[in-house]
């Protein structure tokens, strides 16, 4: 199960949809920074998600509650991310102080923070407002996990990744996409995607020299096309 160790290198991000929100004013403590926090839910645990699938493969993934306590939580250093983005941090709890507050319950983790009155912090509150941005992704080192074959569904393999703990919790990112999105893949080594992702950076990658390609018969059309015109107009 070679192909499976891609789970042990470095952080790895998991998204989570519509579960980011603006605290409604007058829910928080008293004093707080009313209208201007932003809460949700960051993990899930015990849901099956995609991890990747290809025409022979699917493979789904697990979070248990035993991957994040509240413990193991205090010893981490988490960053509240805008679009997967290290440069726009608005929030942060390391070893369990700071301006990000995170909580473990029975079904995740959950979290808010008062956004920050600057330009970053502005976007963010706009933007969850209005329900652009409405998802979360955490970023993970996988731990300790277990792989359960359930057979073949025509003709494709069936697998489940158990994550049973996790090394390091890295950052969480608000955004409107998954974090296996050409940003985010960016940050990272080509032989530490997954055949998914990369599948997925080659579609894209095509895509944009097809329309590269486009625009520039386009362009050269409309420049042999004036130089045609500029030449009739010259002719005595």
């Amino acid at each position: 199960m070679g192909k499976f160790k891609d789970l042990e290198k470095g952080l790895r991000s998991r998204f989570e949809s519509g579960c980011v929100h603006l605290r409604e004013k007058g829910e928080g403590p008293e004093g707080e920074d009313e209208g201007r926090t932003i809460e949700g839910c960051a993990i899930v645990f015990n849901r099956e998600t995609l991890l990747w699938e290809t025409a022979s493969e699917k493979v789904m993934e697990v979070i248990e509650p035993s991957c994040v306590t509240a413990e193991w939580l205090r010893e981490q250093d988490v960053k509240l991310n805008l679009l997967h983005d290290r440069s726009m941090t608005i929030a942060r709890c390391n070893k369990g102080v700071g301006s990000l507050h995170l909580e473990v319950r029975e079904d995740g983790v959950r979290f808010d923070a008062v956004s920050p009155k600057c330009d970053i912090g502005e976007r963010a509150l706009a933007l969850v407002g209005n329900g652009t941005y409405t998802g979360c992704s955490f970023e993970f080192e996988s731990g300790d996990y277990e792989l359960e074959s359930r057979g073949a569904v025509n003709g494709q393999e069936q697998w489940l990744v158990r994550h049973k703990s996790f090394r390091r919790l890295g950052a969480l990112t608000i955004a409107m996409d998954p974090a296996y999105s050409q940003t985010e893949v960016r940050k990272r080594e080509w032989e530490d995607l997954t055949p998914a992702e990369k599948e997925l950076l080659e579609k894209e990658k095509e895509e944009r020299e097809a329309k590269h390609d486009l625009e520039s018969r386009e362009a050269k059309a409309k420049a042999e096309s004036a130089l045609r015109l500029r030449e009739i107009e010259l002719q005595p």
